[in-house]
Formats: structure tokens, sequence, C-alpha cells
């Protein structure tokens, strides 16, 4: 089993926030709720190119992760990942086919197409490859195309100075890239003909490849975006936010 370790700036909730007013607000009690809040996500998410403070948001573009760790198995990617200084591009561009909650179960089910999101990072890795040994530090980018993406989440009610707040505290997560692009420069401090060899049977086998480092990726995905859901429900409260 792959372990994953990731580290978001989250801020400590203060006091009860008000939605942002060029977001929509949907009313908890009204009969189009659930097409009601999927067009309030559809139109928020674009409009997160910059930080949202008041709310606890911050930019997608990019999405910035300090830090990632995806420690290695023992099957065909036998390899230890350490990430820092991440920029993911491509979480402000969604297609958002569902976003509903139910408040009576307190769940939440998303579905989300993303075209194209790149993780360009910091790494520092060494291990095993497809039986390759590997190893070097640098920048890297990897691709992810035309990505579905399912999850489904269950929160619990924390009241606070008389409000209701939403936290989130499971999270099960789907992720189906069509393709996977992989670059890392500087491997084998730096001998180009030999990382240009290592990136060449990475992208070559790269279904192969990704497969084995599935888990981890989704993982990370998942801490990304209930991350993001928490810092937003930790800060806004269902009164302010549905009613």
């Amino acid at each position: 089993m792959r372990h994953v370790a990731v580290i978001l700036v989250l801020a400590a909730l203060a006091h009860s926030a008000k939605l942002p007013s060029n977001f929509l607000k949907c009313n908890r009690k009204q009969p189009d709720l659930k097409e009601c809040v999927l067009k309030a996500t559809r139109d928020a998410v674009p409009k997160m190119i910059r930080p949202y403070k008041e709310v606890n948001l911050p930019s997608l573009y990019p999405l910035e992760i300090p830090s990632a760790t995806l420690y290695g198995g023992s099957g065909t990617i036998a390899l230890d990942q350490h990430y820092k200084n991440c920029k993911i591009f491509g979480f402000e561009r969604p297609d958002i086919k569902q976003f509903e909650f139910d408040f009576e179960k307190k769940t939440l089910t998303v579905a989300i197409f993303y075209p194209e999101l790149q993780q360009n990072c910091d790494y520092m890795m060494d291990g095993k490859i497809l039986l390759l040994d590997i190893k070097g530090e640098g920048p890297s980018v990897i691709t992810l195309f035309n990505n579905t993406v399912d999850c489904f989440l269950k929160y619990e009610e924390v009241k606070k100075n008389g409000k209701t707040y939403m936290h989130f505290v499971d999270s099960k997560l789907k992720m189906e890239p069509e393709k996977v692009t992989f670059r890392f420069d500087n491997l084998f401090n730096g001998d180009k003909a030999l990382g240009d060899n290592i990136n060449a049977v990475l992208n070559d086998n790269s279904k192969e490849v990704f497969a084995d480092m599935k888990e981890a990726y989704v993982e990370t995905v998942n801490q990304i975006l209930i991350g993001l859901i928490n810092r937003f429900f930790g800060k806004l409260s269902i009164e302010e936010a549905f009613d």
C-alpha cells in the first residue's frame, strides 16, 4: 500500500464569514436546490483565479502546494517521490457535472471533468521504475489529460457561536485520466543522455507507470479537494451559505 503526505496551508476558523458578493447563493428550501447549487458552483470556480480570503480560499491559478510526498511500494514502481514548491494548473477550468448536497444524510457527491491538470514541482526521487534504477532532483512536470473525477464526501455538523458548520470527515475519490506525460529534469546529476532515456521510457510506458502510481496520486488529489472544501465550509456557515 502506498502512503501519501500532502501539506496544505490552512487558516484557523476565526468567525463566520459572508458569501462573496459575486458568488451565486441558493436556499435549502427552494425546489430546484440541486440545479441551483450546480449552477452556483460552476459560476464560482472560474472566478477563483484570485484568493478569497474572506472565505479562506486560495487562488486556483495556480493552486500552490508547499509539499507532497509519495512513498513507493514494492511493485513496478518502487520509488519514493518528494515534491515541493508545487504549482498545479487546471483546477480553475473544470467541467462540473455534479455537485449535490444531501443535507439529511450529510453527504456531498461531486463529478468533475478536467481537460488537463499539470503539476509543476521541484522533485527528489530515489528507487526503481520498471526495474530501472532512477535517482535525481530538479524541476518536473506531470500532466494528466482528460481526467474524470468522482468524489463522495461525508461531513459532520459543528456548532460554533450559534452557527452550524460542515466539517468533512470522509472522502472517497476515483480519478481516471485518459493520458499521462512525465518530464523529470536533471536525473542522474544532469546526465542528459541517461535522463532523456529514462523520460522516454516513462512516457512510452505511461499507462503502466501511472497505474502503479495511481493510488498515491488519487489520494493526493483527494486530500487537496477535501482540504479546499473544508477551508470554505469551515469559514462559511450553513446558514450563510444556504439560507
